[in-house]
């Protein structure tokens, strides 16, 4: 059985001959085999845009690839025209031959292998079409190597069998002789893997996504009904598990009942990006914001003692959320539950991760004691790649279900010095935004030390500029420290890091990262 990308297809709303060819190439093919579906690219030709896609890229480790195109209902042939009809859209004319889309393709992926890599691809590469409910009959006018290339509904039992034939005619008689080098095959799948998360970063996958949402917004409301007795609650939840949009639904559940009610987290970025969301409706603050609002000389939440401060004013809520609480202190915890209205019927929801631990001190028991706990346990931000990297490499958040969706293997490179950081930094920018096309908004630098990073890079890199702030026009980048950038997310992170950074901080921002992560070592 082959090992199909995605390992489902249902989320990608296939057509009916698609699903078909998807799960005979699943089941006839060897376990060796890779198969790709759907995989988006875009060129410029004659200085136009020009969008396309592979319908199945077939990946044979002792071969080489084929691009295959598939197209259902019947088939027709007239003077080098083609036709396709079926009995809902009747009779249509094609733009051109399914041969030539497939080969477009084929020679899309090969170009593109030998610009990344900077090698030719010396393994077998070919196009074909498949015609899964239409017979290609012996007078239909098109050549005998194009029929070589050809799978129609006769052939659909022996799918593996017409495949190896497509190798064998278009190695030119060097079949089982030619050398295809095990690193170029791995290097192969991982830029289709790319290209997965680059298409899926600049929107290519928003039918899965918001196919995959309406799921998880099931499931989160099933989350507010069920708790809506319980008062008082933990959830705990490793990265990507969905806290914060519970907590947020959670929050605009209470403010529509009539209660007046608190978002709270540390993050100011976080709360900024929460205000945006449900500002209207929820009195959304960072843990400083309120407590400057609260309380005379307040400083920070690592020297607040809640008995050391007179109060500025006396706020109170019906109900009040908490997310990232692991970064809440027990006095802050202590505070917070005394700005509940009535200590027995006020709302209280903390959302926390105790992988995701920055501080010695925790809430403790801060928030009350016997306060039950539910677990949230299913990753639904990060490729499953990103998040078995992040998971392997810190050895944290192990017991999390990852996303079914694969994504490109994390990079790591390694610098010693500013200038080599400056060049990777610059290729990584023009590889993605300038020859990918992925939105700079899509991306996002994490580092270490913000200050020292902007005093290096006053004036950017090549014609990019950076910003503690997210983007507010097509040369700018964000930079955040990792702390800051907790509790959110971006299709892209670059994480700059040197080789002694923690467990906890790494967990936190490789799982920032939603479809690819490159990591850069710093050894100066």
């Amino acid at each position: 059985m082959a090992k199909m990308y995605p390992q489902s297809i249902s989320e990608y709303l296939p057509t009916d001959s698609e699903r078909l060819v998807y799960y005979l190439l699943k089941n006839q093919l060897p376990d060796y085999y890779e198969v790709f579906y759907s995989v988006s690219w875009s060129a410029i030709e004659k200085e136009h845009l020009v969008n396309s896609e592979a319908d199945f890229i077939i990946v044979d480790p002792d071969q080489g690839f084929i691009c295959l195109e598939v197209k259902g209902g019947k088939i027709r042939v007239q003077d080098n025209e083609w036709y396709v009809s079926d009995s809902f859209h009747g009779e249509r004319k094609l733009n051109c031959s399914p041969y030539k889309q497939a080969e477009k393709s084929m020679y899309h992926f090969l170009k593109r292998y030998s610009n990344v890599y900077h090698n030719n691809y010396k393994g077998i590469y070919c196009a074909g079409v498949v015609f899964p409910f239409s017979v290609v009959s012996p007078d239909m006018e098109i050549d005998k190597r194009i029929r070589d290339f050809t799978i129609d509904s006769t052939d659909m039992d022996h799918i593996n069998k017409k495949i190896k034939r497509m190798f064998k005619v278009a190695s030119n008689d060097s079949y089982g002789f030619r050398i295809y080098p095990e690193g170029q095959h791995k290097l192969f799948c991982e830029l289709i893997k790319e290209n997965y998360a680059i298409e899926a970063a600049s929107g290519a996958l928003v039918a899965f996504k918001e196919r995959q949402l309406e799921v998880i917004n099931r499931v989160q409301d099933n989350y507010v009904y069920l708790l809506k007795e319980i008062p008082r609650f933990l959830m705990r939840g490793g990265a990507g598990t969905g806290k914060t949009w519970i907590a947020m639904k959670m929050a605009l559940d209470s403010s529509k009942k009539g209660l007046s009610t608190l978002f709270v987290c540390v993050s100011p970025f976080l709360s900024d990006m929460i205000r945006e969301k449900i500002g209207s409706f929820v009195n959304v603050e960072s843990v400083d914001s309120l407590f400057n609002k609260l309380f005379y000389g307040y400083k920070d939440t690592s020297e607040f003692k809640h008995n050391n401060l007179k109060k500025r004013n006396d706020i109170s809520f019906d109900a009040i959320y908490v997310d990232e609480a692991q970064d809440l202190t027990e006095d802050v915890a202590m505070t917070l539950v005394m700005m509940l209205k009535d200590d027995n019927k006020s709302r209280l929801g903390v959302f926390f991760d105790e992988v995701q631990v920055l501080r010695v001190e925790s809430f403790g028991n801060g928030f009350g004691d016997n306060i039950p706990i539910f677990y949230l346990n299913e990753n639904i931000r990060n490729t499953s790649n990103i998040y078995n990297w992040a998971s392997g490499h810190t050895k944290l958040g192990l017991d999390v279900v990852t996303n079914p969706v694969e994504g490109p293997a994390p990079t790591t490179s390694e610098v010693s010095n500013w200038g080599q950081l400056t060049m990777l930094l610059e290729n990584i920018f023009r590889r993605f935004i300038d020859e990918e096309n992925l939105s700079n908004k899509n991306l996002v630098l994490l580092v270490e030390n913000t200050e020292e990073f902007f005093s290096y890079f006053k004036n950017g890199i090549a014609k990019w500029s950076f910003t503690l702030n997210r983007p507010l026009n097509d040369s700018e980048i964000q930079v955040s420290s990792v702390e800051d950038y907790k509790g959110l997310e971006s299709a892209m992170v670059i994480y700059i890091h040197n080789p002694n950074s923690s467990c906890n901080m790494n967990y936190i921002a490789y799982t920032r990262a939603k479809f690819y992560l490159t990591e850069i070592i710093r050894r100066f």
